[in-house]
Protein backbone atom coordinates (compact mmCIF):
# COMPACT_ATOMS: atom_id res chain seq x y z
CA UNK A 1 0.00 0.00 0.00
CA UNK A 2 1.43 3.41 -1.17
CA UNK A 3 2.32 5.63 1.78
CA UNK A 4 0.65 9.01 1.85
CA UNK A 5 2.38 11.88 4.39
CA UNK A 6 0.82 15.63 5.52
CA UNK A 7 1.76 18.31 6.47
CA UNK A 8 -0.09 20.79 8.36
CA UNK A 9 1.70 24.53 8.35
CA UNK A 10 -0.13 27.13 11.20
CA UNK A 11 0.02 30.55 8.93
CA UNK A 12 0.56 33.89 11.70
CA UNK A 13 3.93 33.57 12.51
CA UNK A 14 4.86 30.45 10.52
CA UNK A 15 3.90 31.39 6.72
CA UNK A 16 3.26 34.74 7.33
CA UNK A 17 3.99 38.05 9.05
CA UNK A 18 1.25 40.64 9.67
CA UNK A 19 2.82 44.09 10.64
CA UNK A 20 0.27 46.58 12.89
CA UNK A 21 -2.52 43.74 12.16
CA UNK A 22 -4.05 45.11 16.05
CA UNK A 23 -5.54 47.82 13.65
CA UNK A 24 -7.90 45.71 10.97
CA UNK A 25 -8.82 43.76 13.90
CA UNK A 26 -9.49 46.26 16.22
CA UNK A 27 -11.91 48.45 14.23
CA UNK A 28 -13.65 45.20 12.77
CA UNK A 29 -14.04 44.52 16.22
CA UNK A 30 -15.42 47.81 17.08
CA UNK A 31 -17.31 47.61 13.70
CA UNK A 32 -19.40 44.04 14.74
CA UNK A 33 -19.58 44.41 18.56
CA UNK A 34 -20.15 47.92 18.75
CA UNK A 35 -17.75 48.79 21.23
CA UNK A 36 -13.85 49.16 21.49
CA UNK A 37 -11.58 46.71 21.92
CA UNK A 38 -8.31 45.53 21.95
CA UNK A 39 -6.54 42.46 21.05
CA UNK A 40 -2.95 43.85 22.16
CA UNK A 41 -4.75 43.45 25.93
CA UNK A 42 -4.89 39.06 25.31
CA UNK A 43 -1.57 37.06 23.61
CA UNK A 44 -3.39 35.82 20.35
CA UNK A 45 -0.48 33.22 19.89
CA UNK A 46 -1.68 30.23 19.13
CA UNK A 47 -5.28 31.15 20.07
CA UNK A 48 -8.32 30.63 17.35
CA UNK A 49 -10.11 33.88 16.60
CA UNK A 50 -13.57 32.55 18.50
CA UNK A 51 -11.47 32.43 21.81
CA UNK A 52 -9.92 35.72 21.15
CA UNK A 53 -13.07 37.61 20.84
CA UNK A 54 -14.18 35.86 23.86
CA UNK A 55 -11.03 36.60 25.78
CA UNK A 56 -11.52 40.40 24.48
CA UNK A 57 -15.02 39.89 26.21
CA UNK A 58 -14.23 39.03 29.45
CA UNK A 59 -11.61 41.09 30.31
CA UNK A 60 -14.19 43.99 29.07
CA UNK A 61 -16.74 42.66 31.88
CA UNK A 62 -19.15 42.21 29.26
CA UNK A 63 -21.12 38.69 27.80
CA UNK A 64 -20.76 37.50 24.45
CA UNK A 65 -23.64 36.58 22.71
CA UNK A 66 -24.44 32.45 22.09
CA UNK A 67 -24.35 31.02 18.97
CA UNK A 68 -22.37 31.49 15.21
CA UNK A 69 -24.47 34.67 13.73
CA UNK A 70 -21.81 37.24 15.34
CA UNK A 71 -18.72 34.81 13.98
CA UNK A 72 -20.26 34.91 10.01
CA UNK A 73 -20.30 38.75 10.86
CA UNK A 74 -16.92 39.46 12.52
CA UNK A 75 -15.89 37.09 10.26
CA UNK A 76 -16.47 38.91 7.02
CA UNK A 77 -15.83 42.55 9.00
CA UNK A 78 -12.37 41.25 9.39
CA UNK A 79 -11.53 40.12 6.19
CA UNK A 80 -12.84 43.72 4.90
CA UNK A 81 -10.82 45.49 7.20
CA UNK A 82 -7.72 43.68 6.55
CA UNK A 83 -8.08 44.37 2.62
CA UNK A 84 -8.62 48.08 3.52
CA UNK A 85 -5.63 48.57 6.15
CA UNK A 86 -3.58 46.94 3.55
CA UNK A 87 -4.34 49.06 0.41
CA UNK A 88 -3.99 52.37 2.75
CA UNK A 89 -1.21 51.21 3.68
CA UNK A 90 -1.96 50.93 7.47
CA UNK A 91 -0.98 47.17 7.51
CA UNK A 92 1.46 44.69 5.46
CA UNK A 93 0.98 40.88 5.10
CA UNK A 94 4.17 39.09 3.50
CA UNK A 95 5.56 35.82 3.43
CA UNK A 96 7.93 34.30 5.78
CA UNK A 97 11.38 33.76 4.02
CA UNK A 98 11.46 30.31 2.62
CA UNK A 99 7.65 29.65 2.95
CA UNK A 100 6.59 30.01 -0.46
CA UNK A 101 9.65 27.37 -1.58
CA UNK A 102 9.16 24.88 1.01
CA UNK A 103 5.33 24.60 0.28
CA UNK A 104 6.24 24.44 -3.43
CA UNK A 105 8.71 21.62 -2.95
CA UNK A 106 6.77 19.99 -0.37
CA UNK A 107 3.87 19.91 -3.64
CA UNK A 108 6.50 18.01 -5.94
CA UNK A 109 7.14 14.91 -3.67
CA UNK A 110 5.32 12.32 -4.74
CA UNK A 111 2.36 10.88 -2.28
CA UNK A 112 3.31 13.56 0.71
CA UNK A 113 0.59 16.76 0.90
CA UNK A 114 0.06 20.26 2.68
CA UNK A 115 -3.07 21.77 4.59
CA UNK A 116 -3.54 24.57 7.03
CA UNK A 117 -4.28 24.44 10.67
CA UNK A 118 -4.49 28.29 11.55
CA UNK A 119 -7.05 29.48 14.17
CA UNK A 120 -7.92 32.75 11.56
CA UNK A 121 -11.19 32.56 10.48
CA UNK A 122 -11.34 30.88 6.96
CA UNK A 123 -11.88 33.92 5.18
CA UNK A 124 -9.21 35.62 7.61
CA UNK A 125 -7.00 32.79 6.54
CA UNK A 126 -7.43 32.63 2.65
CA UNK A 127 -7.05 36.58 2.44
CA UNK A 128 -3.70 36.96 4.20
CA UNK A 129 -2.60 33.62 2.21
CA UNK A 130 -3.68 35.50 -0.90
CA UNK A 131 -1.91 38.70 0.09
CA UNK A 132 1.34 37.29 1.45
CA UNK A 133 1.43 35.37 -2.65
CA UNK A 134 0.47 31.68 -1.52
CA UNK A 135 -3.04 31.51 -2.46
CA UNK A 136 -3.45 28.18 -3.56
CA UNK A 137 -0.69 26.51 -0.86
CA UNK A 138 -1.63 24.41 0.94
CA UNK A 139 -5.24 23.67 -0.70
CA UNK A 140 -6.99 22.79 2.40
CA UNK A 141 -6.80 22.51 5.93
CA UNK A 142 -9.26 23.54 9.43
CA UNK A 143 -9.91 26.93 10.35
CA UNK A 144 -10.64 29.04 13.54
CA UNK A 145 -14.51 28.96 11.54
CA UNK A 146 -14.52 24.71 12.39
CA UNK A 147 -13.70 24.46 16.08
CA UNK A 148 -12.73 27.09 18.63
CA UNK A 149 -10.55 24.56 19.96
CA UNK A 150 -7.48 24.45 18.67
CA UNK A 151 -7.03 20.97 19.44
CA UNK A 152 -9.87 19.78 16.91
CA UNK A 153 -8.29 21.39 14.08
CA UNK A 154 -5.72 19.08 12.82
CA UNK A 155 -8.06 16.26 13.27
CA UNK A 156 -10.37 18.24 10.84
CA UNK A 157 -7.85 19.23 8.62
CA UNK A 158 -6.65 15.30 8.22
CA UNK A 159 -10.17 14.56 7.23
CA UNK A 160 -11.05 16.55 4.70
CA UNK A 161 -7.17 15.83 3.36
CA UNK A 162 -8.29 12.31 3.35
CA UNK A 163 -11.29 12.51 1.32
CA UNK A 164 -9.71 14.81 -1.27
CA UNK A 165 -6.89 12.13 -1.54
CA UNK A 166 -9.28 8.95 -0.89
CA UNK A 167 -6.78 7.30 1.23
CA UNK A 168 -5.73 7.56 5.14
CA UNK A 169 -3.21 9.15 6.82
CA UNK A 170 -2.46 7.44 9.94
CA UNK A 171 -1.42 10.21 12.60
CA UNK A 172 2.13 9.10 12.80
CA UNK A 173 2.42 10.42 8.97
CA UNK A 174 0.97 13.56 10.19
CA UNK A 175 2.89 16.77 11.06
CA UNK A 176 2.07 19.98 12.37
CA UNK A 177 4.48 22.79 11.68
CA UNK A 178 3.85 25.70 14.18
CA UNK A 179 5.41 28.92 15.87
CA UNK A 180 4.30 28.44 19.14
CA UNK A 181 3.58 25.91 22.07
CA UNK A 182 -0.30 25.59 21.06
CA UNK A 183 0.63 24.17 18.09
CA UNK A 184 2.32 21.22 19.57
CA UNK A 185 -0.40 20.86 22.15
CA UNK A 186 -2.81 20.57 19.29
CA UNK A 187 -0.54 18.11 17.25
CA UNK A 188 0.38 15.68 20.71
CA UNK A 189 -3.59 15.76 21.18
CA UNK A 190 -4.04 14.09 17.71
CA UNK A 191 -0.72 11.74 17.89
CA UNK A 192 0.72 13.67 15.60
CA UNK A 193 4.29 14.59 14.94
CA UNK A 194 5.41 18.77 15.59
CA UNK A 195 8.19 21.11 14.21
CA UNK A 196 8.42 24.16 15.69
CA UNK A 197 9.82 27.55 14.08
CA UNK A 198 11.28 30.31 16.00
CA UNK A 199 9.46 32.88 13.44
CA UNK A 200 6.83 33.79 15.89
CA UNK A 201 6.92 35.07 19.64
CA UNK A 202 8.83 32.05 20.65
CA UNK A 203 12.83 31.99 20.40
CA UNK A 204 13.95 28.89 18.76
CA UNK A 205 15.25 28.07 22.40
CA UNK A 206 12.08 28.31 24.43
CA UNK A 207 10.35 26.56 22.19
CA UNK A 208 12.85 22.82 21.97
CA UNK A 209 11.60 23.31 26.00
CA UNK A 210 8.62 22.31 24.68
CA UNK A 211 9.97 19.06 23.62
CA UNK A 212 8.40 19.43 19.72
CA UNK A 213 9.87 16.23 16.88
CA UNK A 214 12.39 18.79 15.50
CA UNK A 215 12.90 22.43 15.71
CA UNK A 216 13.77 25.43 13.19
CA UNK A 217 15.10 28.82 13.35
CA UNK A 218 13.18 29.27 10.34
CA UNK A 219 12.04 28.30 6.97
CA UNK A 220 14.62 30.14 4.70
CA UNK A 221 16.39 27.09 4.20
CA UNK A 222 14.43 25.20 1.63
CA UNK A 223 16.72 22.02 1.62
CA UNK A 224 16.72 22.20 5.49
CA UNK A 225 13.37 22.46 6.43
CA UNK A 226 12.31 19.62 4.04
CA UNK A 227 14.43 17.02 5.07
CA UNK A 228 13.76 18.09 8.55
CA UNK A 229 9.80 16.90 8.06
CA UNK A 230 10.74 14.00 5.21
CA UNK A 231 13.08 12.17 8.41
CA UNK A 232 9.98 12.44 10.58
CA UNK A 233 7.74 10.80 7.49
CA UNK A 234 10.21 8.56 7.14
CA UNK A 235 10.88 7.80 10.58
CA UNK A 236 7.01 7.59 11.96
CA UNK A 237 7.26 6.01 14.92
CA UNK A 238 8.71 7.65 17.92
Amino acid sequence: MKQYGLILFDIDGTLTRTQNGFLPFNEAFLKTFGFAGDIRTVVPDGNTDPLIVEEIFAKAGRKLEAGEAWRQTFAVDLRDSYARAVEEGRTTVRALPGALELVRALGNIPGLYSGIVTGNFELTARWKLEAAGLGGYPPLGACGSDACDRADLPRIAKGRCEEMVGAPFGPERCVVVGDTPKDLEAARANRMKCVLVGTGRFSPAQLRLCGPDACLHDLADTDAATGALLALLQNPVG
